[in-house]
């Protein structure tokens, strides 16, 4: 129930240092859960308000108080901060010692930059309502009647709107060319959009949208939307700032944060690849390790190995499926992979990667297993040393077939760290017989040059007595002979057995 929520959820012992967190604490910082427990929480406090926080708590305990409430910024994953509100419960021992810290961390980064937002247009339209030209703002400013028509705009709303807008527009007309920038901004118009709140809260309203041009150029704009009365008479005022370059820039930054972190992923996977494939006591037990490494890391519904057979088709030889696929990964071995006919593009026979729209897993009359069909697939061989040249395929299920070039290099990346996975486990296996080998050439050269020499040796002398020695001890000496006779034969069998395996 506790990971359902959207608010973080904490504990700490005594020292500060984190023993419980919520699923919501990802959601905020980006900082994994378990990775995270055993942290103290001043390593994500800003640098310059530790310092403020630690005074604080110090204060709260030294006074005897169980309850502190705060704002403060907390360090996230990508380096950047978010402003959060703190409620902690300070917890105590039956003597009152201080045993630790319960509470909740709330993101107010958004409703922290709005007030800002809404605080700062509102000076704004002071400055309009008091006779400030309307061009010499810095933002654009757009005054409607009660009847929602433009009464006043600023030239800079033109630039940023890119169609002029004369006095006596509709709002309606600029309303239906914005739509809300993401998936948790409002819109500007409807029933419910930022307007209407306006009008029936009598309180500012703001959010980001993005608007189309009349050359079909998007460009992203914050709109604040402030009800004001002049005359008694109700007004609307829309103040527009053009936020395209900071969108443009949150979204490269955000785009290279998830390379970086799937680059991240992509290293951890291929040290896991290297050691596990290492420790794996059966190649198929390596390439089955390789296929469930790979779809993991890929976030791919199927991730699989083929090797092509004497037709040219691909045959399953390890597979790994997701959860909630339709298929097991033992029942796939042995099936053949095929691709969409509509794909566009055909199987990697000569060692490159293709990008797939569709991919078949099929069974045969042997396998009855119900075809299983996948809308993408990325198939990247693995360039092994060795003459059979397996291909791994990571199907996805929904995502698009069009995938970026840095996606492909990763998993190209990948594939090549498995393949040579792959052939140091072989090379280690190979050298592992081969000790077996020298091993037990060593053990035949000492069976044969000295312990057959030995026995021959005693043979002979036990031989030499039965001369000089009475009838009862030269046939108890000639019994020993033979025995030893017999030990020689079976010791000279180990060691050609022994030579030959």
């Amino acid at each position: 129930m506790l990971d359902s929520l959207s608010e973080v959820v904490f504990r700490t012992d005594a020292e500060g240092r984190w023993t419980y967190l919520n699923r919501a604490w990802t959601t905020l910082t980006g900082f994994d859960v378990v990775a995270s427990l055993g942290a103290r929480f001043l390593d994500y406090v800003h640098p310059d308000e530790v310092e403020y926080t630690v005074t604080l708590f110090m204060s709260v305990v030294a006074g005897g108080a169980d309850h502190c409430h705060h704002e403060t910024r907390y360090r996230t994953r990508d380096g950047s901060y978010r402003r959060v509100q703190i409620r902690a419960t300070v917890v105590r021992d039956t003597a009152g010692a201080v045993v630790g810290n319960i509470g909740t961390i709330l993101d107010v980064t958004a409703a922290r930059r709005d007030e800002k937002t809404i605080g700062e247009h509102a000076a704004l339209l002071d400055l309009v309502s008091t006779g400030v030209p309307v061009g010499e703002l810095p933002v654009g400013v757009a005054l409607y009647d009660a009847d929602l028509r433009l009464w006043r705009g600023s030239p800079v709303i033109d630039e940023i709107v890119g169609v002029p807008q004369c006095v006596g527009d509709r709002l309606d007309q600029l309303t239906e060319r914005l739509s809300p920038a993401g998936p948790h901004q409002r819109c500007l118009g409807g029933e419910w959009g930022m307007i209407a709140a306006a009008l029936a809260t009598h309180h500012a309203q703001v959010g980001d949208l993005d608007l189309r041009g009349e050359h079909d150029s998007a460009r992203s704009v914050r709109i604040t939307v402030i009800p004001w009365l002049r005359g008694g008479e109700e007004m609307l005022a829309l103040v527009f700032t053009d936020i395209t370059d900071l969108r443009r820039a949150e979204r490269e930054a955000h785009r290279l944060c998830r390379r970086a972190e799937r680059g991240r992923a992509w290293l951890a996977a291929s040290a896991e690849i290297t050691t596990s494939v290492l420790a794996a006591p059966d190649p198929r037990d390596a390439l089955g390790l390789v296929a469930r490494i790979g779809r993991r890391t890929a976030a791919a519904d199927l991730g699989i190995l083929a090797v092509p057979d004497e037709d040219g088709a691909l045959v399953v030889t390890a597979a790994a499926v997701a959860p909630d696929l339709p298929a097991d990964a033992e029942a796939l071995r042995g099936l053949t992979v095929t691709r969409d006919p509509d794909a566009g593009a055909d199987m990697p026979t000569a060692g490159q990667t293709v990008v797939l729209k569709g991919l078949h897993v099929r069974g045969n009359r042997a396998v009855p297993t119900p075809e299983l069909t996948l809308t993408g697939a990325l198939a990247v061989p693995l360039r092994l040393t060795r003459n059979t040249s397996p291909i791994m395929i990571l199907g996805y299920r929904s995502s698009s077939p069009h995938l970026a070039a840095s996606d492909i290099e990763l998993v190209e990346a990948f594939a090549a760290d498995a393949a040579l996975a792959l052939d140091l486990a072989e090379a280690h296996q190979e050298h592992a017989r081969l000790a077996v080998l020298e091993d037990r050439d060593r053990i035949a050269r000492d069976l044969g040059d000295l312990v057959l020499q030995r026995l021959f040796a005693i043979g002979l002398h036990l031989q030499s007595l039965t001369r000089v020695a009475g009838d009862l001890i030269s046939a108890r000496l000639n019994a020993a002979i033979a025995a030893l006779d017999q030990t020689i034969e079976e010791i000279r069998r180990t060691i050609l057995h022994v030579q030959s395996a």
